[in-house]
């Protein structure tokens, strides 16, 4: 039953349901919100796709998801590696984010077997400006590498996650181990960072942070007339990478280009009505 969650998950591009597992911290289950968390397809409108653009040093290439008869299905173009376009027919690689990254496989028109993978980590593109993903297609014994980003009608928090660290870890530090897990970065009335935080028992926290997130300017408690719509999608673990097989997560790792550990994404796959918001 997860996996078929999943696989509509991807399809639709939708990560956020209610979370439903109450847990022992990062090293198993991911401790639930004292309120569900809202979610994210609220924002969601029927006429854009979620995908991904994908860029490299002289090419480009674009990634739009669909459902064919129930599955998952992901057109993949490719520009500028060649004389002429490319174009593939791709199916998500399962178990979907084995090893924390996500895979993807299949056939160009021209019958080469082509794979993406989607590494995410702050990634700088040609531009100087940080994209969420690091990207890799090979074809045959070629490949090349370059930078991701999501495009869909949410601009969720964490594509902006390497922006975020340092007012996250300011608000870890202030809650003295006692965080499970992060559920929302955003900006505050008046240009602060605001970090919203789970701890061990579920309870949920508001952390205010100044000197562009380096220090922590209050913490308080907030419940479910604080909910903020998209919290949770995703929630944000620091520096390690849950057992999914304890939760009803999945896990994404967040790597450095080198390739070291940042933490992981978790995307509840467990709850909700995906059916309804594919499109």
């Amino acid at each position: 039953m997860k996996q078929i969650c999943v696989v509509a998950l991807v399809c639709a591009g939708l990560t956020a349901c209610a979370t439903t597992l109450a847990g022992g911290g990062v090293g198993g289950g991911v401790a639930n919100s004292a309120f569900d968390y809202a979610p994210s397809r609220a924002y969601r409108t029927a006429d854009t796709r979620f995908g991904y653009r994908l860029a490299g040093q002289n090419w480009q290439g674009r990634m739009v998801f669909e459902s064919v008869g129930g599955e998952a299905r992901v057109d993949f173009w490719l520009d500028g590696v060649e004389s002429v376009e490319m174009r593939a027919e791709l199916l998500i690689v399962m178990p979907y984010l084995e090893g924390g990254a996500r895979h993807y496989e299949g056939v160009t028109d021209a019958g080469r077997t082509v794979t993406v993978e989607l590494q995410a980590g702050p990634c700088q593109n040609d531009d100087g400006e940080i994209d969420p993903y690091f990207a890799t297609v090979r074809m045959g014994p070629s490949e090349i590498n370059g930078c991701a980003a999501e495009t869909a009608p949410v601009d969720r928090w964490s594509n902006y996650l390497a922006a975020y660290l340092p007012a996250i870890d300011a608000c870890l530090a202030e809650m003295s181990g006692e965080a499970d897990h992060v559920s929302l970065a955003y900006t505050l009335s008046g240009g602060a960072t605001g970090i919203r935080l789970v701890d061990h028992d579920g309870g949920s926290w508001e952390c205010a942070t100044r000197e562009d997130g380096h220090r922590v300017n209050s913490l308080r408690p907030i419940d479910a007339a604080d909910v903020i719509l998209g919290e949770g999608d995703p929630i944000f673990v620091r520096s390690a990478m849950p057992d999914a097989a304890m939760s009803c997560y999945v896990f994404e790792s967040v790597r450095e280009a080198d390739g070291h550990l940042i933490g992981a994404l978790g995307y509840d796959a467990c709850d909700g009505d995906f059916e309804d918001s594919i499109g």
